[in-house]
């Protein structure tokens, strides 16, 4: 008896961290990221965990099962010594790991692509759009990957996290 026990607890570990299991965060509510340094910012839901901050003070990472589902929001400074925004949707749609399901044609200063990654099966969502602001242009980027068993989830945090994701000036 003891041997089954142990056996189901195994597979159950197992299967929770290859992401297998469904989303078990319900009645979450959304915290705010504010980059001052950056002057954008961010609602997330709070079942994400907020990582330390890059050196340069260009963003935050967020994750949750594990590490199994990762969220990013940042923002650099663009130079066209980097390529245009047409060169980066290009280098997003030639992805050779990005299988691309959607896709969000390059408008005058924004683009998605979503799908799922090759390399480890995860769905990606990644909107990036460029920033006139104050302190000069910035390209910001909303990167998120998770197992597909959260998809449910991500289909309801993903429109709210693309509304709050803007600039603060």
């Amino acid at each position: 008896m003891k041997k089954l026990l142990v056996i189901l607890l195994l597979t159950f570990a197992a299967q929770l961290n290859a992401g297998y299991i469904t989303s078990p965060y319900q009645g979450y509510e959304y915290k705010s990221y504010v980059n001052y340094s950056r002057n954008f910012m961010i609602k997330y839901p709070s079942f994400l965990t907020m990582g330390r901050g890059s050196e340069n003070g260009d963003g935050r990472s967020f994750t949750a099962n594990g590490g199994a589902v990762y969220v990013s929001a940042t923002s650099s400074y663009f130079t066209t010594d980097e390529g245009s925004m047409q060169n980066r949707y290009w280098d997003d749609l030639n992805d050779r790991d990005y299988y691309i399901t959607y896709k969000r044609p390059l408008s005058s200063n924004w683009y998605v692509v979503s799908g799922t990654k090759r390399s480890n099966n995860k769905v990606f969502y990644k909107k990036v759009y460029l920033s006139n602001g104050s302190n000069g242009t910035q390209i910001r980027t909303m990167y998120l990957e998770y197992p597909t068993s959260w998809t449910t989830t991500f289909d309801e945090v993903i429109p709210v996290m693309l509304r709050s994701f803007k600039d603060t000036n």
